[in-house]
């Protein structure tokens, strides 16, 4: 019996169909961004229902404006601003034919913000430093310091440290995972079309506050959107992705006051008692070698020998272990 060759057609589709299988089967890579809303139109006979449905594991206030309309009448004006509890979908407009002889259409773009309004951080909340290291590391920028991109109130208080490219980020306080944007390449540059390509994780805290980690190598992360987190726990790694010039951390503390999303500013817990404020041109140590803001004095000295302008660099770090 003659055996008859597979079409062309057939080897096509078993191709498709391995593909297919591959993809099912490989691991999958948390790159891009998850979506926290979705907002939609359902139509029904008579009038149209926009609903939105909070997708994250905080609560969003989201506002929608009219952008172009005829013949509607609305169950509410315009622009309708709601806040969607975590997790829950609302209905925030019907939207029929104020006439209905003839057909009508109507258009929306919508914004959204993140957390509960005018959450405050607990004042017995202890932060610790957002690294896993045995190095010093330098703030870079501050509150108290030369301004270069931290000029929006979301940045206000929030710190830069210098840190080459795969230390560990550790989370500063428990809290679950809220966002977590992976996917970008380590290429920073102090552009502005960069600022919307920095890798990042969110961490909500229990008091509707959470902790911002930018920057972070690409693929680095170690988390999940939605996962619990314990302070210390190894989060990613530092990288040098989106509106940056040199490999650093920026690190914030942040909530919505008032629908603005600021900064807060932010103690961390001393290894020997007390607590640190980080300022600009400190030093940052988590004890294991030094349990001070500022280097001993033969960490200065090697500092000094090593460093050009404070930086730590990798070939600044490797200098130092020689004194």
């Amino acid at each position: 019996m003659k055996t008859r060759k597979p079409g062309r057609l057939f080897c096509i589709f078993k191709m498709l169909e391995c593909v297919f299988l591959s993809c099912l089967l490989m691991p999958q890579i948390s790159g891009a961004e998850t979506p926290l809303i979705n907002v939609e139109t359902v139509k029904g006979e008579n009038a149209d229902t926009v609903i939105a449905k909070n997708l994250s594991q905080i609560p969003i206030t989201v506002t929608l404006t009219l952008t172009s309309a005829n013949n509607i009448v609305s169950s509410t004006s315009w622009p309708i601003t709601r806040l969607i509890p975590a997790g829950e979908t609302l209905e925030l407009v019907e939207v029929s034919a104020a006439d209905k002889r003839q057909e009508y259409f109507f258009y929306f773009k919508y914004e959204y913000l993140i957390g509960q309004p005018n959450a405050q951080a607990k004042p017995s909340a202890t932060y610790l430093l957002p690294f896993k290291s045995d190095r010093i590391f330098q703030v870079s920028q501050a509150s108290d310091g030369p301004i270069f991109s931290h000029h929006e109130l979301e940045s206000k208080y929030a710190i830069d440290i210098l840190m080459p490219i795969g230390t560990t980020v550790a989370a500063a306080r428990n809290g679950i995972v809220i966002e977590n944007v992976n996917q970008f390449p380590d290429n920073g540059n102090a552009e502005s079309e960069y600022k919307d390509k920095a890798n990042f994780i969110k961490i909500l805290h229990d008091d509707g506050t959470w902790s911002l980690y930018l920057h972070l190598q690409q693929f680095s992360s170690q988390v999940a959107v939605g996962q619990k987190v314990m302070a210390g726990a190894a989060i990613a790694l530092s990288g040098n992705s989106g509106f940056s010039t040199e490999p650093h951390l920026h690190f914030a503390l942040q909530a919505n006051e008032n629908g603005n999303i600021v900064s807060l500013p932010i103690r961390f817990k001393n290894p020997k008692n007390g607590t640190i404020t980080p300022a600009y041109h400190s030093w940052l140590s988590t004890g294991v070698n030094d349990a001070n803001s500022t280097p001993s004095s033969k960490a200065k000295r090697s500092v000094k020998k090593c460093s050009q302008d404070g930086v730590l660099d990798d070939a600044a770090l490797q200098c130092m272990k020689g004194y």
